[in-house]
């Protein structure tokens, strides 16, 4: 069954994602070789070194979104899908997939482990199951993703629980619920409230800077080319990047 990510600890607010310090040096698969190493800015997630992404320089890991997950659910009710870091000074770490393990053998060698016995199936169950997003069949052999929030009426391929903005599958089935369907945890904060175009994290401040469809933190409406202060400056933006004049003619020239 998926997870509701609702009823989250206040400290999500306050709680910096951060960059990784410890991936420093680490070559961009981008640049080929022009890039002297992954070097983090200060507050953009990007290389200092050669502005491309954090992605380009192959700093994604399962075990770093474990740990941010893990800080967003150790307060909440869902902390039994946190385990504690041996060692980590309180830090949690999410439990990743340990919900499919159906092995009592297994899981009993775990402490970390919660074992469910499922003793009540939704009703209707020997009904035909069609899936709320592609409308096809659901084979009574095969799985298929229920959503509490949704209800028992409705269920979906485990392919096809996937975000109702960017159509991308949702991880271990983490999802929240808004307009009568699921959706990711960027997306669904993005429907509340702006996200920064230069942090890229969510704007919690009513002081913000908004240009059209576009919205910064006050302080980091900055050029990306010099990273001068633009606020009651000119300025100009192309293909969604925020430049300076100088900046701007240097790139077209």
């Amino acid at each position: 069954m998926a997870k509701v990510a609702k009823d989250l600890n206040p400290g999500v607010q306050k709680m910096s994602l951060g960059q990784q310090q410890s991936a420093r040096g680490v070559p961009c698969l981008r640049c080929k070789g022009t890039c002297s190493g992954f070097e983090p800015h200060p507050w953009r997630k990007i290389c200092k070194s050669c502005k491309c992404s954090q992605e380009d320089h192959c700093l994604s890991s399962d075990l770093e979104d474990d740990r941010k997950i893990g800080r967003l659910l150790m307060d909440s009710k869902y902390s039994t899908l946190t385990a504690r870091v041996k060692g980590g000074d309180g830090i949690r770490i999410y439990k990743r997939n340990r919900m499919i393990m159906t092995n009592p053998i297994a899981t009993g060698k775990d402490p970390t482990f919660d074992t469910i016995t499922y003793e009540w199936a939704p009703p209707g169950v020997t009904q035909k199951l069609v899936c709320e997003l592609c409308k096809g069949a659901a084979p009574a052999d095969s799985p298929v993703v229920y959503s509490d929030r949704a209800g028992y009426d409705k269920q979906w391929h485990p392919a096809c629980f996937v975000c109702v903005k960017c159509a991308e599958p949702l991880v271990d089935l983490i999802y929240f619920w808004k307009d009568n369907a699921p959706w990711c945890g960027r997306h669904y904060c993005e429907s509340m409230r702006p996200r920064c175009s230069g942090c890229d994290e969510i704007i919690f401040s009513a002081d913000y800077q908004r240009v059209e469809d576009l919205a910064w933190h006050r302080k980091h409406f900055v050029c990306e080319g010099c990273e001068q202060q633009l606020s009651g400056r000119a300025y100009i933006i192309t293909k969604g990047q925020l430049l300076c004049p100088t900046c701007s003619k240097s790139r077209r020239s």
